[in-house]
């Protein structure tokens, strides 16, 4: 359905005031009376300027975003997690040691200290099943990076204690 140049400023007008394709599409039929299928619509807006991004205006005397991490002025973030053995390759530092003593009714325990410097208790109960404790805060979950390396490490550790 082709649109007047009357229904077209007014598509572009709500649209770079910031309006939804599902809010553009009511006020055509309410103000218009016009039914354009969202993909329509959608096709119809994307001929349109975009709208710029409120979150990130960029600043008019320094056309570069300071926030870029191609910006050589761009500090590094101090959240990254290094690994000692490889920091290039910015993986999790998490350390792991197994128990000399288990914790009865393990099957196997230790300690386990996650990139970000909580530490804890982990174990493996007689089913096989990992567990988190110790003193750990209320509702503790590491980083997906932290838990994928825990686990690459627990692995390794228990391999060479013979228990896997």
């Amino acid at each position: 359905m082709k649109l007047t140049e009357e229904q077209l400023n007014s598509v572009a007008a709500w649209f770079a005031g910031g309006a939804s394709l599902d809010e553009i599409q009511k006020r055509l039929v309410a103000e218009f009376g016009v039914h354009l299928t969202y993909f329509d619509l959608r096709m119809l807006v994307a001929d349109l300027p975009q709208p710029e991004d409120p979150e990130n205006p960029e600043d008019p005397e320094n056309p570069e975003n300071p926030e870029d991490p191609e910006n050589p002025e761009y500090p590094e973030s101090p959240e990254k997690p290094e690994d000692p053995e490889d920091p290039e390759k910015g993986l999790a530092n998490v350390a792991v040691t197994v128990d000399a003593l288990m914790i009865p009714g393990t099957m196997a325990s230790g300690d386990v200290t996650f990139s970000d410097g909580v530490k804890g208790k982990w174990y493996l109960d007689q089913m096989g099943r990992l567990g988190l404790g110790g003193d750990l805060p209320q509702g503790y979950r590491p980083s997906p990076a932290d838990g994928a390396m825990f686990q690459a490490r627990l692995m390794e550790a228990l391999r060479a204690k013979g228990l896997c």
